[in-house]
């Protein structure tokens, strides 16, 4: 009888705290989910482009909430905001991708490990100020696991412009120097 009561308190415990990892306030705009930032919010648009073959089906990478405090991202196993976009992996211009985040600060995520950003950029955070759109940059993996980040807020605004509210004009997220972030682990 125990041993029941013991496998069925697991099985709930596992039941709680995987989907956790799912929770995200992080919700993407399209034509059909528009949205307009409000004093906790903003629009962040991103870019993804290759300019070399991804030897899988898909490319996509993900941007982290970040603390400024704690200097280290925001997620763990019961709630984790990030930005995910996914696009098709062979070569192509810039795709752009607009989403509603918590407003606060981002940053290229460590769970992008077979795409490691570009030394040059690699402890390049951005400050999403609340009420406002903010392009971030173009990430483009350029081949031998290596993703550039890159910056045309021309290019941008039009490749956006449907998705952004007409009293909102996108501008360019504020940079933030971002140390080491380290992944979590979440284990039932």
């Amino acid at each position: 009888m125990r041993a029941a009561f013991l496998r069925v308190m697991a099985v709930v415990i596992v039941y709680v705290t995987v989907p956790g990892c799912l929770q995200n306030s992080v919700h993407r705009v399209t034509e059909t989910r528009r949205a307009h930032p409000d004093s906790a919010h903003s629009i962040v648009v991103v870019g993804v482009g290759l300019d070399a073959a991804w030897p899988f089906a898909a490319f996509s990478l993900a941007l982290d909430e970040y603390s400024l405090e704690k200097h280290d991202t925001t997620g763990n196993c019961f709630r984790y905001n990030h930005i995910e976009a996914t696009r098709a992996s062979s070569p192509a211009k810039v795709t752009y991708f607009a989403y509603e985040v918590p407003a606060g600060a981002y940053v290229y995520s460590p769970f992008n490990a077979n795409a490691k950003l570009a030394p040059a950029d690699s402890e390049t955070g951005f400050i999403v100020p609340p009420g406002r759109a903010v392009y971030v940059g173009d990430y483009v993996f350029v081949g031998e696991q290596t993703v550039e980040l890159r910056r045309d807020i021309g290019a941008a605004r039009l490749g956006v412009r449907s998705l952004i509210p007409d009293d909102l004009t996108l501008e360019q997220a504020e940079p933030a120097h971002i140390g080491h972030v380290h992944p979590f682990l979440c284990t039932p």
